[in-house]
């Protein structure tokens, strides 16, 4: 009898707890339905939004579709070739590397002298020029002794008369006299324009330097200094100017 009184108890327990969970369920699928719908309302009054926003990632998925990438075809590769002998050699040589920078230094042109050139063109007609001494113009324009003098940075001797030394004389009167034709020369050099001649013929006891012939209007200056008795004619037969 008492069993079935606690039996008879405990049964409303076991509905109640059961009609409790039941509630429990529908309030969850309930609130589980106003979500959607209140999400659905946003995405709806958000319509523009989300459509740009996810028209990007639409295209892009529609031409990968519409475009798929082709499979490589290794059946298709190119099959490496066989070498001869001569390339192979080739190909195992090593190739130094090329020079980085380097430059190949321009050859100049190859230029004459200009003594050569300045000797070549002291030939002609009308030269002129203002002549010193030499030792205090230095050797430039400048008479060294009775035949011989600078011009244009050329020793010039005359060809055709050999004067009396000043160094080196064998007397007094052969120093006076070699002074004097100095002096002679350089006066005649720098009166006026005078032109410069070669021999075909020179003497063998010439002096080193450009062997040329002074002339103006047609006579030779060194033929004023012979006759003069300041120089001989360098083709004669040389004789002691001391007594």
């Amino acid at each position: 009898m008492s069993s079935r009184t606690a039996s008879s108890r405990r049964a409303p327990a076991k509905r109640r707890k059961s009609s409790r969970s039941s509630a429990g369920q529908g309030m969850t699928s309930w609130l589980a339905i106003l979500a959607v719908v209140a999400g659905g309302i946003a995405l709806y009054d958000n319509r523009a939004v989300v459509i740009k926003q996810v028209s990007p990632l639409l295209s892009k998925e529609r031409s990968v579709a519409a475009n798929p990438k082709p499979k490589s075809d290794t059946s298709r590769e190119k099959q490496p070739q066989p070498q001869s002998k001569a390339q192979a050699a080739t190909a195992k040589t090593p190739v130094p590397p090329a020079a980085v920078g380097v430059v190949k230094a321009a050859v100049p042109p190859v230029r004459p002298a200009t003594g050569a050139t300045e000797t070549a063109q002291l030939t002609g007609e009308n030269f002129s020029g203002k002549f010193y001494f030499c030792g205090t113009s230095g050797l430039d324009n400048c008479v060294m002794s009775g035949d011989t003098f600078w011009y244009r940075k050329t020793k010039i001797v005359l060809a055709d008369i050999a004067a009396p030394r000043t160094d080196g004389a064998a007397c007094q009167q052969e120093r006076d006299r070699g002074f004097a034709a100095k002096v002679r020369l350089k006066d005649l050099l720098s009166s006026g324009r005078f032109d410069l001649e070669t021999l075909k013929v020179q003497a063998a006891s010439a002096a080193p330097g450009v062997m040329r012939v002074a002339t103006r209007d047609g006579r030779s200056l060194g033929s004023i200094l012979v006759s003069e008795g300041l120089a001989k004619p360098r083709m004669a037969r040389q004789q002691s100017w001391c007594p």
